[in-house]
Formats: C-alpha cells, sequence, structure tokens
C-alpha cells in the first residue's frame, strides 16, 4: 500500500479536522511518513508511488522544520547531515533515533565517512604532537573539516595549538588563524577566512605565513592546486611540507594502495614517483604507523565525521522500525537500478543516490551518542560552547523562536561568532544596542541615527532610477523620466518620485524624447556592467545619489509593495573588531542560509517560519522577499 501525493495531501488535511484518534488511524494507512522541504514534496510523492512503498510525504519548510516535525510526531523520519543531527540533539526534550545511514559505494562497511589524519615523512622522526611546532602545514581548506576544524580541536586539546587568550577585540575566527599563525612557520591554508571579502583580505593580510605553501599565495583561494584532499597530500609530497592533514581514502589513492587494507586497489597511483615507506601516519600519542597497513595496525585516526543519516522520532522501534528499514531500502533499490535513468536527478534530490548505500542500523542511536562515537560534537564546539557570542536583539516571541533556531542552525554550520537571542520592545531593543549593555545587534527596517548599520538586506528584484554620475540636482528636477510606460512595476516606481516632486514629466523609453532624459527607471537585474556602471549612479526616492551597489537602500517602492531594506546595526561606538565579528557572521549566515544558497534546505533565513504553535508567519526579524545581506556602505 502506498500514499499518492494528492491522496496524502487530502488525507492530512482531514487529519487537522478529525483530530488525534483519526491521527493514529491514518498513521496506520500511510505506514510511514519521510519529511522533506516543501519544493521536493511531489517529486517524493511520484517517487514513492512509482517504487511502490508506503511511504507518504509530508513537507516542512526546511529541513529543521522537518526535524521539528518528527519531534511532534506529524513525520516519522528525515534525512540529515551531522549537523542537523548536533542541532536535533540540543532541542528541548529530543527524541530522535539514528536508524540508518548514506554510506559511500566505495566504502561501505566503513564506520565513519572519513576519517581525519597527519601524514608526516618518516625521516622527520616524530615523537609527539609538540615536534609539529614551527614545521610547515599542508591544509584541505580553511572551515574544512579534517584540514581545519579537526586539527584546531585536537591540538588545542593537546596543549599543542595556542589560541591568543584576554585580547577580546579578536574573534573566534581570528584567535583561531593566530593561533595557528604561531605554531606553523609557514603553510597553506587556502580559501575564504571571511565571507566579507574585506576581512578576508585583512586576515590574509595579518597572518600571510598561512598562505605561504600555497601554488598562489597572493590569491590563497579555495581552487588553489594545494587545496583539497588529494592537494594537501601534493602539498607535502611535492611542494615541501612537513605534515598534511587530509583523510585516509586519499592518502591510499595517492599512493595507489587498496582502499582498505587488504582489500581491492585504488588505481594507479596519483604520484608513481612517491613512495609509500618514505610517510607515516602520526598518531596523537606521538607514535606512528605506516600507511601501507602491512604491520596490522589500524589506521590512527585522530577524529571523524559521521555519515549522512536517516533520523527517525522515538516512536520507531521493533518491528515496526525493521519494516521502515526495509521499505526504505526498497525505495532505494528502485531507484538506483541501472534501468531508472529518467529520474536519476530528481532521486538525488531526495539523496537516492546508486554511490550512496543505505545501510541500516542494527542498534539505533541517540543524536548525542551517535556523535560521540566521532567525537564530532567536539569538532563543532571547539572554542568551548558559546564561548563568545553576539547578543541579537529580537522585538516580539515569533521572532525569538526563530533567532533560537537561527542561532542552533549557524552554530552547527561553523558560523562564529556563535549567536545569542534576546526579547525586548523594540526601543528597549535600540537603547540596549545603543549602551551596549545588554545586546550587541538589532535588524530594524528603519533608520535609526543612533545607531550604525553594517549590512542592509538585498532584493533579488525591484525597480531603481538610474542617472549618469555627474548630473546634477537642479537638471535631475526638470525630467523627464524614461520608462516602460507598460510595466505596472515601473510606473508605480516613477509614482512614488513624483509624489515628491509633483511638476516631474515622463516619458516612454522607447521613444526618441526618452534620449536625453536625465533619469531611467529599470528593473535592478538590468543594472549596466563594468565600465559603464562607473558612470552611473542611483537616484533615491528623496533625490540624493547612491553607488549602483546600493539597490538595497536606494530603489523605489513598485506595486509589490517592497520597502526599504531592513539593516543589521550596532553601536556606533563600538571597535573594529567587533564590527568585523559581525559583517563576518551575517555575511556566513547570508552565505549559508540566503536565498538560491547550497543551504538554504536546511535553514531558511528569508521566507516563512513556522512557530512552535504550528502557524507560519513571514517578515521574522529579515523581509521574506528579501534574498541576501551585503555589506556595501553607503557613499
Amino acid at each position: 500500500m502506498y500514499c499518492g501525493i494528492a491522496l496524502c495531501v487530502a488525507a492530512l488535511a482531514a487529519l487537522a479536522v478529525a483530530g488525534p484518534a483519526a491521527v493514529r488511524q491514518e498513521r496506520s494507512a500511510l505506514s510511514f511518513r519521510w519529511c522533506v522541504p516543501q519544493e521536493l514534496v511531489d517529486d517524493c510523492g511520484r517517487l514513492t508511488a512509482a517504487a511502490g512503498v508506503p511511504i507518504g510525504c509530508v513537507g516542512g519548510i526546511d529541513r529543521l522544520d522537518c526535524l521539528r516535525k518528527v519531534q511532534n510526531r506529524e513525520a516519522d523520519y528525515l534525512m540529515a547531515d551531522p549537523e542537523d543531527v548536533y542541532v536535533a540533539s540540543h532541542f528541548d526534550n529530543a527524541d530522535f533515533a539514528v536508524f540508518a545511514e548514506l554510506r559511500t559505494a566505495e566504502e561501505p562497511t566503513a564506520q565513519f565517512r572519513y576519517e581525519g589524519i597527519m601524514l608526516v615523512r618518516a625521516a622527520d622522526n616524530f615523537r609527539s604532537l609538540a615536534d609539529l611546532r614551527g614545521k610547515r602545514s599542508c591544509h584541505t581548506g580553511f572551515g574544512r573539516n579534517v584540514g581545519y576544524k579537526i586539527p584546531v580541536t585536537r591540538l588545542q586539546r593537546a596543549g599543542v595549538l595556542k589560541l591568543p587568550q584576554g585580547d577580546g577585540t579578536l574573534s573566534p575566527v581570528e584567535r583561531e588563524l593566530a593561533g595557528l599563525s604561531e605554531l606553523f612557520s609557514a603553510s597553506c591554508l587556502p580559501g575564504s577566512y571571511s565571507s566579507d571579502g574585506g576581512f578576508d583580505r585583512l586576515l590574509k593580510e595579518r597572518y600571510g605565513n598561512l598562505c605561504q605553501r600555497c601554488a598562489q599565495p597572493d590569491r590563497c583561494a579555495k581552487d588553489d592546486r594545494y587545496a583539497g584532499y588529494e592537494g594537501a597530500i601534493r602539498c607535502l609530497v611535492e611542494n615541501g611540507g612537513d605534515v598534511a592533514f587530509s583523510k585516509t581514502i586519499n592518502v591510499r589513492k595517492y599512493f595507489g594502495l587498496p582502499v582498505t587494507s587488504g582489500g581491492v586497489p585504488a588505481g594507479p597511483a596519483v604520484n608513481p614517483t612517491a613512495r609509500p615507506e618514505d610517510f607515516v601516519y602520526l598518531c596523537e600519542d606521538g607514535t606512528t604507523r605506516p600507511i601501507a597497513g602491512g604491520d596490522g595496525q589500524p589506521v590512527c585516526s585522530w577524529a571523524q565525521r559521521p555519515w549522512q543519516v536517516l533520523l527517525g522520532n522515538g516512536d520507531l522501534s521493533g518491528a515496526r522500525l525493521q519494516e521502515l528499514q526495509s521499505v526504505g531500502q526498497q525505495l532505494h533499490r528502485y531507484w538506483t537500478a541501472p534501468e531508472q535513468e529518467s529520474d536519476r536527478a530528481t532521486a538525488q534530490r531526495l539523496w537516492i543516490d546508486r554511490n550512496a548505500p543505505l545501510v541500516a542500523r542494527n542498534e539505533t542511536l541517540a543524536p548525542r551518542d551517535y556523535l560521540a562515537r566521532a567525537n564530532y560534537a567536539e569538532v563543532i564546539e571547539r572554542e568551548g560552547r558559546y564561548g563568545n557570542v553576539l547578543r541579537l536583539c529580537v522585538v516580539s516571541e515569533p521572532e525569538r523562536q526563530k533567532c533560537e533556531l537561527m542561532r542552533q542552525a549557524a552554530y552547527s554550520r561553523d558560523i562564529r561568532p556563535a549567536l545569542s537571542c534576546v526579547l525586548k520592545t523594540h526601543e528597549a531593543c535600540v537603547a540596549a544596542v545603543r549602551d551596549g549593555t545588554d545586546a550587541d545587534v538589532v535588524v530594524l527596517r528603519t533608520p535609526n541615527a543612533q545607531l550604525e548599520p553594517l549590512l542592509w538586506e538585498t532584493f533579488g528584484d525591484v525597480m531603481v532610477a538610474i542617472a549618469d554620475k555627474t548630473i546634477s540636482r537642479e537638471r535631475l528636477q526638470t525630467g523627464p523620466v524614461a520608462l516602460d510606460l507598460a510595466d505596472e512595476r515601473a510606473v508605480a516606481a516613477f509614482g512614488q518620485l513624483a509624489t515628491r516632486l509633483p511638476s516631474l514629466k515622463s516619458v516612454d523609453a522607447s521613444a526618441p524624447e526618452a534620449a536625453g532624459a536625465p533619469i531611467r527607471i529599470a528593473n535592478s537585474n538590468a543594472l549596466p556592467q563594468g565600465e559603464a556602471a562607473d558612470q552611473k549612479v542611483l537616484v533615491c526616492d528623496d533625490f540624493t545619489f547612491q553607488p549602483l551597489a546600493n539597490v538595497a537602500m536606494c530603489h523605489l517602492r513598485s506595486n509589490d509593495e517592497r520597502g526599504p531594506a531592513a539593516a543589521v546595526y550596532v553601536r556606533r561606538q563600538v571597535d573594529e573588531a567587533v564590527k568585523d565579528s559581525v559583517v563576518h557572521a551575517f555575511t556566513a549566515l547570508s552565505d549559508t542560509f540566503g536565498h538560491g544558497q547550497a543551504r538554504e534546505q536546511v535553514f531558511r533565513l528569508f521566507g516563512p517560519f513556522r512557530l512552535r504553535s504550528g502557524e507560519q508567519q513571514l517578515d521574522l526579524i529579515f523581509h521574506h522577499y528579501a534574498v541576501a545581506l551585503s555589506a556595501a556602505k553607503r557613499s
């Protein structure tokens, strides 16, 4: 028996009226309910129906909303990253169980997705982790697990990596970079140290030795020749490094060894001239082990990344759990069979992939216990849970609820400083940030002269007025304004200017006289680019000018009622280090959970939010139609 998507929707709608007894009865009819992001519900229903499995599909706003639905018994399970499992472990009254894992075709029996290792030269005769001091290090990339998070975590624990103490001006990110810069004489730590370009450049200038061993030190980018798992090994073997932080499977592939000891060879060595006997794994106790595994000893991995999992609620047990594991395997086999090519991409969006076999666990594990096996919570919390925080002031209980979930999502995804949520009235929030007492940051939708704005919302599609950079205000006010008179949004935008200056005339953009118009109304997606952009400015509704980059603060309200952008405000007297931390954290939030970003399905920074009561609300903290946050500043 299975539930097609239309039938599921109708059945669930009926349940909302029928009450708990009907929920229990219908639950049996549906057998199992899989929660997926709302935009994947139809695809999910089609795939489960075609496979003939008794799985209904439930839509959540995002993956963390699905966690709530599973916890509240509105769904039975979801597919989750280890970071989502971490969030689940901190839910109030957490009641979850990991019951299956998505592994890889190369390592279907491995306990972990990958194991972080330190690779060194055998001839260097390491005797302890302290011998790493002054060495040249090779990392997969900034912020990555085996090349950054795990080394930072474990080397701190061993007392080898010492972060600056007592300097409150350094952000958590900069403290880690400062510690690594002091420990190693030279490194290749490629990637963006901050989502904000200016802060990224500042950090790379300040800690220049962290890019010194990269192929292109001036760029130190994530696509460097010595970036990534293989790149870090290449940096050690081919570029004079002393230690590489990578993972075991890539070491074995680089040297042409079997992927698993005693197993099928990985294929030709990436570097046929490199000899595996010249390199060893460095263990946390200072001993070393051969990479070929000839002595029968296991690899000395110092931390692991868990697999992606199927995460259910605590009601799944016994025969019911076994049935779900069985139908899950049936669904996976159906859509990974060679003949099922037509919907392969759709299946992959739902994490059904022939290269990621589904492996049922014999015993379920609670989220905390699952992460503890890999020391993964320690990796996420490496600087001490919420040791350095930004206090975000919110003005309503619904905003507080969104802030709390946003805080957890951000922390699990390594966005630092960590956030904390403070609930006050609008006026009290402004006062608290202004005085630096109970809050550091507030998001406001109207300008406030008492505070300093650092970032603004950006909108994907708004109407703007454009003029030549050399234009005078006198010429501006004589008009006319050129626009597409058939475009209702453009006409409404012109109306906003005409409200300020009733004598202003309009002309259709296609008319001959439009060529001499000092102002042109256009869609923000059609702004000039390159050199042409340097010669233009935006005209705001008060007839002031802004650079083209400042669309968020200088656009015209059209008939879709998109008002001025909300902004992230801080105290005016706050020091530059705190400003950098705020810009870094909120830019990272936007780049991680903003519209169109890869992890928007984890948590939607913009858009609807579901309260604990089940009600959905818009425009909490940020406008629902915003797409990103930008640090572009007013001229």
